[in-house]
């Protein structure tokens, strides 16, 4: 199951952004008996080769869809020792690090990293900014916890 959330700084939310059309998870792609994709494995994703064919790459309607296509068809876990992944996989790598440390700091009764209620007030922020701007200051008015608290 997957859950968006979006907000709009400057009023309601447009038709778009409310029903996620874009993403392919809003009301219109959900069976509201059965809180099931309407888009899924045994129906091929409602892929559309005409779309695939002269609009996406993968003929699938939604983001959401898509990453459940690509997530769902992978199949069992891999054996993955005999992969050789090479420095443009460094996120890969890091990731699998992290997941790796957090298992142990668990296993061990400890907290893992990145669960503090501490982080609880981070959000993003999307600008397209000049390039020599200092992203920092200008995205630290939309992160900053006490812009999310004057929002609340």
């Amino acid at each position: 199951m997957v859950y968006n959330w979006s907000m709009a700084k400057t009023g309601p939310l447009d038709e778009v952004d409310r029903f996620e059309r874009g993403l392919g998870n809003g009301p219109i792609h959900v069976d509201q008996q059965s809180f099931r994709s309407k888009a899924r494995r045994e129906n091929n994703y409602l892929l559309d080769r005409a779309v695939q064919k002269t609009e996406t790459y993968t003929g699938i309607d939604g983001i959401n869809v898509q990453d459940r296509a690509i997530q769902e068809s992978m199949g069992a876990i891999v054996d993955r020792s005999g992969e050789h992944l090479g420095p443009a996989d460094k996120a890969i790598i890091q990731a699998r690090r992290l997941l790796r440390q957090a298992i142990r700091a668990v296993e061990d009764g400890a907290t893992p990293a990145g669960v503090k209620p501490s982080y609880y007030g981070l959000t993003t922020a999307l600008q397209v900014l000049p390039r020599d701007a200092d992203w920092r200051q200008a995205l630290a008015p939309d992160i900053t916890p006490e812009k999310i608290l004057q929002t609340v």
